[in-house]
């Protein structure tokens, strides 16, 4: 069978390929795909940075869609069930194939195009895989650092779980407004005098039990290291992608953990699906104000442009394939 799929071809420059598609293996479900996010490793790899193989390239790893056939051995799943999937890419496809651990069910029943994609699952199973890796004690403060489309993402999570408090630092003031709406106890701007008397009552305090980075930034890890408390945790959610530089003497001194809560921390990342699948369904994650951008594949070059711009109020996007 052919079908579309996307690929980067070069720096800044896309492609629409056709492929073939085989039978699903016996342990694969066959997806037809409705939506897949865009990531922001998608627009970092649309610039040549990050790569893991020469171009061309297909890409896309957050599809949401329709099983279509499942293979053998597949026991969860049947034909006709609405899907998300995580990894197992490439996902920017009209159809595709992936292992059964990696797809869980959406919640309701979702119809149209924009019904599949606000319910775009990966994202929220590295949040859920991040919260699993660090011990969250109950009355726990937390601080979240970076309150893009992950941070959110996180502030959501937080705030169904047994914390004492929530404090959300960004440098864009409609995002911490999206923090105050899903849970944050207080939000500052970082670099404001508010948010410096913030983080100062913090540090006088004893510090946050919790710290998240999320802003993928210098300030934001110099941040989390300041505010986070003797015997703590930094769970380093963002992918620094430069040299970053710091005093690393409190590591040692106040017994820091340092946790990379990235997918690659837990060798049994794929049992985040079915825990994820539970808290989407009790409506933990509301994407709906983070999805700013919905395009269909034709536009693939326009959306990871804006992607990378940043521009038009852009959050998140997701390419659609109906």
């Amino acid at each position: 069978m052919k079908t579309d799929a996307l690929y980067i071809t070069k720096e800044r420059t896309t492609e629409i390929r056709q492929v073939d598609i085989l039978p699903p293996k016996p342990d694969e479900v066959q997806i037809d795909v409705i939506a897949c996010g865009v990531c922001a490793w998608d627009s970092y790899l649309f610039k040549g940075r990050d790569l893991r193989q020469p171009f061309p390239f297909p890409f896309g790893h957050e599809a949401v869609g329709i099983i279509r056939e499942v293979g053998d051995e597949v026991k969860r799943f049947t034909s006709g069930d609405k899907v998300f999937c995580i990894d197992g890419g490439p996902s920017m496809t009209q159809v595709m194939n992936i292992k059964a651990d990696m797809v869980g069910k959406l919640p309701g029943n979702p119809v149209s195009t924009e019904d599949f994609a606000y319910l775009i699952g990966e994202p929220s199973v590295c949040v859920v895989n991040g919260l699993a890796n660090i011990k969250v004690n109950p009355g726990d403060r937390v601080v979240i650092i970076g309150t893009g489309y992950m941070g959110l993402l996180n502030v959501q999570a937080f705030h169904h779980s047994h914390i004492g408090k929530m404090i959300c630092f960004d440098v864009d003031e409609e995002k911490l407004k999206l923090a105050k709406k899903y849970g944050a106890d207080v939000c500052c701007l970082s670099n404001s005098q508010e948010g410096q008397k913030v983080a100062g009552e913090i540090i006088e305090s004893g510090g946050a039990e919790i710290v998240v980075e999320c802003s993928g930034s210098q300030p934001g890890l110099s941040m989390a290291v300041k505010l986070v408390s003797p015997g703590g945790t930094i769970s380093n959610f963002a992918w620094h992608r430069e040299e970053r530089t710091l005093d690393a003497s409190c590591w040692h001194l106040n017994g820091l953990r340092i946790i990379n809560t990235a997918p690659a921390c837990d060798r049994h990342f794929s049992d985040h699906v079915v825990q994820t699948e539970r808290l989407m369904e009790r409506g933990v994650f509301c994407q709906k104000d983070l999805i700013t951008h919905i395009m269909d594949y034709h536009d693939i070059q326009k959306m990871l442009e804006t992607a990378e711009a940043k521009a038009d109020g852009y959050i998140k996007g997701v390419i659609t394939f109906r």
